[in-house]
C-alpha cells in the first residue's frame, strides 16, 4: 500500500506513525483496542490521512494483526525486525523509509498510535505552524513536556533515521531545543499504556459508554469512515 505519487511531490508532507510496540502493560496489542468503535491504530491513520499527510506505519511486535486493521487504507506499511530494541529503532525504521524516496516529503509528522485523544484537529495545528516556519521542528507541549506528536523538516531525517534504544524523539528535541517551536497541546498527555488508562479515555472524550471491545470490520469502506472523521 504505497500513499506516494510517482517521484513525491514539492512541498509534501509525511507521516510516521509508531504502531510497533508489544504493549506489554496493556497486557495485549493495544493497537487494536477499540475506543468509539474504532482502533487506536484505524483512528490515528485517519486522523493523518485527513491532514493529507502520506503515511507510513511501522509495525513490530504485532505486525500482523495491525496490518489487517490496517487493509483498504493508502498507507505504507514497515516492518521493524529490531522493534524489541526500543521506540527509537521504529522511529530509524520509519524515517529512513522516507529517504528512500526520491525525492523524500520536505516534512514529516511522527505520531504514536496510544495517543487516543490526539486528532486531525490537533495534527493540523501541527502543520499550520509548519507552514509559518517550514525550517523548525514543531512539537507538541503539555505539563512542562515536548514530544510526539511533532514535526520533523526533512534536514533532520538523517538523525532519526540513526535512533536506536529506547530513546525517542525528545533526544532530538531537547538537542536542538533553539529550533522547536511548541504548541501547547494538553491532549497529547494522555496516552494508553494500561487497561485503567484505557478507561479513563472515553471519560476524557465525553462518552462514557461508547468504549467497545470490537469495532467495524477493517475492510469497511475507507472513505466512509474518514467522511465519519470530520
Amino acid at each position: 500500500m504505497d500513499a506516494y505519487g510517482p517521484g513525491g511531490r514539492e512541498g509534501a508532507v509525511g507521516a510516521v506513525l509508531l504502531a510497533a510496540g508489544a504493549a506489554s502493560r496493556y497486557g495485549g496489542p493495544k493497537q487494536l483496542a477499540h475506543i468509539e468503535g474504532i482502533s487506536l491504530v484505524r483512528r490515528m491513520a485517519l486522523a493523518v490521512l485527513e491532514t493529507g499527510a502520506e503515511l507510513v506505519v511501522v509495525t513490530g511486535a504485532h505486525a500482523d494483526v495491525v496490518a489487517r486493521e490496517l487493509a483498504g487504507m493508502p498507507a505504507t506499511i514497515v516492518y521493524n525486525a529490531q522493534w524489541e530494541d526500543g521506540m527509537g529503532s521504529s522511529i530509524a525504521r520509519g524515517f529512513r523509509h522516507l529517504l528512500d524516496r526520491s525525492p523524500p516529503p520536505d516534512a514529516a509528522l511522527l505520531c504514536l498510535v496510544d495517543q487516543a485523544l490526539v486528532g486531525v484537529v490537533q495534527l493540523q495545528r501541527l502543520l499550520a505552524a509548519h507552514r509559518t516556519a517550514p525550517s523548525r521542528i514543531i512539537a507538541s507541549h503539555h505539563s512542562a513536556i515536548q514530544g510526539p506528536p511533532c514535526l520533523f523538516p526533512v534536514s533532520f531525517y538523517p538523525e532519526l533515521a540513526h535512533l536506536s534504544g529506547a530513546a525517542g524523539a525528545r533526544r532530538l528535541l531537547e538537542k536542538y531545543r533553539t529550533q522547536v517551536t511548541a504548541i501547547a497541546m494538553p491532549e497529547a498527555a494522555v496516552d494508553i499504556d494500561s487497561p485503567d488508562d484505557y478507561a479513563r479515555v472515553p471519560i476524557l472524550l465525553g462518552t462514557p459508554g461508547r468504549r467497545s471491545s470490537t469495532g467495524p470490520d477493517s475492510s469497511g469502506d475507507f472513505n466512509d469512515e474518514l467522511a465519519d472523521q470530520r
